[in-house]
């Protein structure tokens, strides 16, 4: 119903965005020169101006001329959240005030959170790529309202009213909901507002898409269908996704990337893999953990970065839907669960990255819930400088949640997945 809604949107991000949507189409050829062309510019300035890969190249015995092709560029070391969290300072290029510069965090999909500084020409391509992925492949365009089911609060805020909702309709074109300050009756009042303002968009964690799905099945409220749904932040397991298209009578496009280094990939209408964001990232795998190299943040650049996510393959071959982009394949390590207590209250497993935003104190964390004691241990690697965090962690707990029952664990040692991933937020029963 409601389409004249509209996120200012600059020249510049206009400008990059019309370039996607054509080069979204360009040959396997074409992509890897591209790409090539701005590896190069960025490798050259990350060994002359960048203090923390000049020391790598030396260290590895690296000159530019070693660095003349793909093959090449993987002699390059990865870049680890480990190394980014003890050389942020060296990792800067040099002569850059920072102090004009937004300092960007993340807990990401390892729990282990990241203090980093991104450029303006970084933040115009993230921000045409993000318009491209969640709007333009889905048939939408920019004027189409979205409804967000999030949980940052520095992204869409907490709460629900009339006035909030006017607000993000006419300034950001979206209609947010917290899903990690959520109760039946706040729930109830967000899905009235949806049904009346009709999005064609809807967008949000797996895990709160899912859950969302569920609660509007278990009541038997009707639901306006919207033209797609883009899930993102954690895997989209085939039961979920069943479920959300069920429920909302509507495709599901998985969505793949972070704040480190935005949009990655993204699933088109053929739903056979995800399609890389060539024109902005330059994509690896190391086994099966994946490589990001950023093309275009020269602030602070992210060269072979591990992410921390895995994948099964990557495919080159052409897709059905006429993209000749490579598709990330089988994506894994992005499995966070809702955490539900017994008061009713829910605790989206994403929250506990945005509750240690900027605390670079913090090397790592996971959080267990035990269903059937009703107990949450919070594990945490902190430095020894830092004594005070497991108290912010239970006072947030019980102003938040109205919950007391925590167990602060300060440790190095985490439990993993089988095939070696910290699921840094989990249920057992």
């Amino acid at each position: 119903m409601v389409n004249w809604f509209r996120r200012p949107i600059s020249k510049d991000v206009s400008d990059k965005l019309q370039f996607l949507l054509s080069s979204q189409y360009w040959k396997l050829e074409q992509i890897r020169e591209y790409q090539w062309d701005k590896l190069q510019p960025l490798i050259r300035h990350a060994f002359s101006k960048v203090p923390y890969y000049r020391s790598l190249f030396k260290q590895y015995d690296l000159r530019m001329r070693d660095i003349q092709s793909f093959d090449d560029f993987s002699k390059i070391p990865l870049l680890t959240k480990r190394d980014m969290q003890q050389s942020l300072d060296q990792m800067v290029a040099e002569g850059t005030d920072t102090s004009c510069l937004p300092l960007n965090s993340t807990g990401g999909s390892t729990g282990m959170p990241l203090n980093f500084y991104q450029d303006d020409s970084y933040i115009q391509w993230a921000d045409a790529a993000r318009l491209r992925a969640w709007k333009y492949m889905m048939g939408a365009t920019d004027h189409d309202l979205e409804a967000v089911f999030w949980g940052a609060t520095r992204d869409i805020g907490t709460g629900i009213t009339l006035r909030k909702m006017i607000y993000h309709v006419f300034r950001d074109g979206i209609i947010p909901l917290n899903t990690f300050d959520l109760d039946e009756k706040m729930l109830n009042k967000y899905l009235r507002y949806y049904n009346l303002l009709k999005p064609r968009i809807l967008r949000g964690y797996a895990t709160s898409l899912y859950y969302v799905a569920r609660y509007v099945e278990s009541k038997g409220i009707s639901i306006s269908k919207p033209r797609a749904i883009i899930s993102s932040t954690e895997v989209l397991h085939a039961r979920m996704r069943e479920t959300i298209e069920r429920i909302f009578a509507c495709k599901v496009f998985d969505s793949y990337g972070c704040r480190e280094v935005s949009q990655v990939a993204t699933e088109c209408e053929a739903h056979n893999g995800l399609h890389m964001v060539f024109e902005n990232q330059y994509v690896e795998l190391d086994g099966q953990d994946i490589l990001v190299t950023n093309l275009n943040n020269y602030i602070m650049p992210f060269i072979r970065y591990k992410i921390g996510d895995l994948a099964s393959a990557i495919d080159y071959y052409p897709c059905s839907c006429g993209r000749f982009s490579p598709r990330i394949m089988s994506l894994a390590g992005r499995d966070n669960d809702n955490i539900e207590l017994p008061n009713g209250k829910v605790i989206n497993g994403e929250y506990f990255e945005f509750l240690f935003f900027g605390m670079s104190s913090i090397i790592q964390y996971q959080v267990i819930y035990f269903r059937n004691t009703d107990k949450l241990i919070v594990r945490l690697h902190v430095a020894d400088s830092f004594n005070d965090v497991g108290a912010l962690v239970k006072k947030t707990m019980q102003e938040k949640f109205n919950y007391e029952n925590v167990a602060i664990e300060y440790t190095d040692v985490f439990d993993k997945t089988q095939a070696g991933k910290l699921r840094f937020v989990y249920m057992v029963d």
